[in-house]
């Protein structure tokens, strides 16, 4: 992987984390969205009103599947809120995880990433809520769409 390449990346997961974290301090939660760079360098977000977030992450599979098939996806970012494993982490279960795979890494073993953020809710009086982002966590795993 490039050093640009890693930039790119990094850049994503920062949108990702960022649109994440809006729709977190607004409604307490956040609807599975994909976020998708393309070779051109534009970025595609794909969302759904589906209110069950498993059917919800169902439909954007689908909809990263038939993006995949054009060849063009770059990254991509498909993003849940969801119980981090214990396994991760201890204290805090509330995450964001972010599934990343890239097109420059589709010949590694370890192709792709989970990405959990932790994140709490946090209210101080009267004051509006806020979200606070804990450390990320990285797994890696052979990917499963851009492979």
């Amino acid at each position: 992987m490039s050093n640009e390449d890693d930039i790119k990346a990094l850049n994503l997961l920062e949108k990702a984390v960022h649109k994440a974290e809006e729709s977190l301090t607004q409604t307490k939660y956040f609807q599975p969205f994909l976020m998708l760079l393309t070779d051109t360098g534009k970025i595609e977000i794909y969302e759904n009103e589906e209110t069950d977030s498993t059917k919800s992450y169902a439909s954007l599979e689908e909809i990263l599947r038939k993006r995949i098939k054009n060849g063009d996806v770059d990254i991509m970012i498909l993003a849940v809120d969801t119980v981090i494993p214990d396994r991760f982490v201890k204290d805090i279960s509330s995450g964001i995880r972010l599934h990343l795979e890239e097109k420059s890494q589709k010949y590694k073993d370890i192709s792709g990433r989970f990405i959990y953020v932790p994140y709490e809710l946090c209210q101080i009086k009267d004051k509006e809520i806020f979200v606070r982002l804990h450390a990320p966590i990285p797994v890696g795993f052979p990917a499963e769409y851009i492979a």
